[in-house]
């Protein structure tokens, strides 16, 4: 039988005398206590476990009495320190009453203790002792131990030491898994914006331990990269893509472990606004000009409007400035003036489309503007006619030439009863 510590014991006999004088004046021993039948144990809560790199876990420390009596333990707790460090060791819930020492902890050296008296004693198979909260980091495998000068004392009145089964905790460190991958573009930095430029270039970070890259460009927009890896560069082009949305999905390779994926988006528009014919109106000796077009992708930003007189060199550009339709002309404009509108997208793209002032009334510029519909329908007319003319014309002066001929036959015969007649009347 090993002697306990001479502080510890002192205190546990204090306590034991001080119990039984409260009981009856007396200390009464039972010789049976002397001889332990079986030995303690203390254990980790869990045992086993993983964790990932940089985490935070807690692990209790719990102490089954073997259906003994226990009322004072002392612990020594060894840890590897280049893999773990202890946060806060603690004791609030606690089957310990009185702790003669805080719990304190070396991270240096990766050492704990924890001592302290049950007052009364316990007997139980999961009493929780204390709660140590370790971070991880580093990865590989840790170990958490007792050390051998930890100590058990029976509720016994003289403080008896017995022997104590001490577990271990054995935990798996894995890698943190590196974070979204940083993406950026010079072409299309903004992905809440469209470009009319159809080949973008995108880079992203590379952080330190990331051996490779695994990316895939898609029209969808939560798509995971497999885990084969493609390139350890940082730089990709894509050249004369279609327009409209496009996602870039990518995630990094570090130690083994696949990090999470970042989704880029790419808005991508080339085509200009649909075309448009702008409309002059004339009201109360005022000019107004009327425009309106749309645009399939990213939409009508802003329009602008440019007055140019014809009578000058057809390479003059006139001012343009931002308005919206309809746009009133300035006073002095004259009869004749150009009228030039620019529809502009939202990625950049214009459309430019121009109308003269004064130089039609409203119906001709009607019928200009919708001289091919004009032209169709004439040209319709004009075959409906001779398909008429085609199917009923000749029938019709056939028939007249038909009623024609019976009326000079029924002459003739008229004519030929009439002789005869006649021939009769002079014979008799």
């Amino acid at each position: 039988m090993r002697q306990a510590p001479l502080a510890i014991l002192g205190v546990v006999i204090l306590f034991s005398f001080l119990e039984a004088a409260q009981a009856q004046n007396t200390v009464n021993i039972n010789v049976n206590t002397l001889t332990p039948r079986s030995s303690a144990t203390i254990f980790f809560s869990p045992r086993t476990a993983t964790f990932i790199q940089g985490s935070t876990f807690a692990v209790p420390i719990f102490l089954d009495t073997k259906s003994q009596s226990i009322n004072a333990v002392e612990l020594h707790i060894k840890f590897d320190a280049s893999k773990l460090t202890i946060i806060n060791p603690s004791g609030d819930r606690s089957i310990i009453g009185i702790w003669l020492e805080p719990p304190t902890y070396d991270n240096t050296n990766g050492s704990a203790k924890l001592i302290g008296i049950i007052p009364n004693g316990i007997v139980t198979e999961s009493g929780l002792i204390a709660t140590i909260t370790f971070r991880a980091i580093a990865n590989g495998q840790a170990t958490v131990s007792f050390s051998s000068n930890s100590h058990v004392l029976l509720n016994d009145g003289l403080g008896t030491e017995i022997p104590a089964q001490l577990d271990r905790g054995t935990y798996t460190i894995l890698p943190k898994p590196p974070g979204g991958v940083v993406v950026f573009s010079e072409t299309h930095p903004f992905q809440d914006r469209w470009y009319n430029n159809n080949s973008p270039v995108l880079a992203w970070e590379k952080n330190p331990g990331v051996s490779a890259f695994s990316f895939v460009l898609d029209n969808k927009p939560f798509t995971v990269p497999d885990n084969n890896p493609i390139t350890g560069d940082t730089v990709k082009s894509y050249p004369n893509l279609d327009n409209g949305l496009w996602y870039f999905h990518i995630k990094a390779l570090k130690e083994g472990v696949w990090g999470a994926t970042t989704h880029f988006l790419i808005r991508v528009d080339t085509i200009p606004p649909a075309e448009f014919n702008p409309e002059v109106d004339s009201l109360d000796q005022k000019t107004l000009v009327s425009f309106f077009t749309t645009d399939n992708l990213s939409g009508i930003d802003h329009y602008e409007v440019g007055i140019v007189e014809k009578i000058k060199s057809p390479t003059e550009s006139p001012v343009f400035i931002q308005a919206e339709s309809p746009y009133l002309l300035p006073l002095l404009v004259s009869k004749k003036t150009k009228v030039i509108i620019r529809a502009f997208d939202r990625a950049g793209n214009v459309r430019e489309s121009a109308v003269n002032v004064g130089a039609l009334p409203s119906f001709l510029k009607f019928i200009r503007d919708h001289l091919t519909i004009f032209l169709l329908g004439l040209l319709a007319l004009i075959v409906g006619l001779f398909a008429i003319h085609y199917l009923y014309g000749h029938r019709i002066l056939a028939h007249i030439r038909r009623v024609i001929a019976l009326m000079k036959r029924e002459e003739e015969i008229e004519g030929l009863a009439d002789e005869h007649k006649e021939q009769n009347f002079l014979k008799e």
